[in-house]
């Protein structure tokens, strides 16, 4: 099972088709799933594999609860939980719209760890299974301009790293650190990349197979992408506040050529 916001279509639908090729269930979870009868039918007919996609809103607090309560009425037992619903904010701090930033809060941090745990408890008593969490590029170094985004993902590589330990070895728990992605989270969020950060991009699908074949190997961590690897390890090498100093400029100056 996939959960994942509208602002990551491709992005889900790059997870959408891996499972089904290793012979596994598919279902697609999101506010209003893109053409969700063609994306039922392409997996379907690509994998000979059950496919479910239910609508529904996780950025609202009754939207996970009314998720769980559906999947359990079609019985539902996923043994893959790829949890990659989110989105960002790209401004000013304090000119975030407290409905906005709760949302996003909401999303990418409450409904995350809600459906981590509901699952992590049903595979645990089904036999076992593996949780793939995405974070961002973003959770491994101070975030200017994306503060809170970048801070609801640093929650869920902590929380994934965590759980890959705490939950071993009936339930596998991986975090999946994107960079640069052209996913339609751009004008979600408001981000500006500039040319460097476009020429790091990687397609979707690569990002997904990396992350599956992480989540496979065993491994509590992964980083997408040789030049996003690199940036984490500075992230860990240099000072925090010189590195948060230098990623504003950077931030500013994209700002600066709207």
């Amino acid at each position: 099972m996939r959960a994942r916001d509208g602002s990551l279509r491709r992005f889900g639908r790059g997870f959408g088709g891996r499972p089904g090729a290793a012979g596994l269930s598919s279902r697609a979870h999101g506010p209003k799933p893109s053409r969700p009868g063609r994306c039922r039918r392409r997996i379907r007919d690509a994998h000979d594999v059950q496919v479910i996609v239910q609508p529904g809103d996780l950025s609202k607090p009754e939207g996970v609860a009314e998720l769980i309560a559906a999947l359990d009425a079609h019985k539902v037992r996923p043994s893959i939980l790829v949890n990659n619903a989110g989105f960002g904010l790209n401004e000013r701090f304090d000119e975030h719209g407290s409905e906005w930033l709760g949302a996003m809060l909401q999303l990418n941090i409450l409904a995350l760890t809600a459906l981590t745990q509901a699952y992590a408890q049903r595979m645990k008593a089904h036999g076992g299974g593996r949780i793939l969490l995405v974070a961002s590029l973003a959770a491994h170094m101070p975030a200017p301009l994306m503060a809170a985004y970048g801070a609801s993902k640093a929650y869920v590589l902590s929380l994934g790293e965590a759980l890959h330990v705490e939950l071993a070895p009936r339930v596998g728990a991986t975090v999946l650190s994107p960079g640069y992605m052209e996913t339609g989270f751009d004008e979600a969020s408001g981000f500006r990349p500039n040319a460097a950060i476009k020429r790091t991009a990687l397609p979707p699908s690569t990002v997904a197979r990396i992350g599956l074949g992480a989540l496979f190997d065993g491994k509590a961590s992964v980083v997408a992408g040789n030049a996003n690897k690199v940036a984490t390890l500075l992230g860990r090498l240099l000072p925090r506040t010189f590195m948060a100093r230098q990623l504003y400029k950077s931030a500013g100056e994209r700002h600066r050529e709207e």
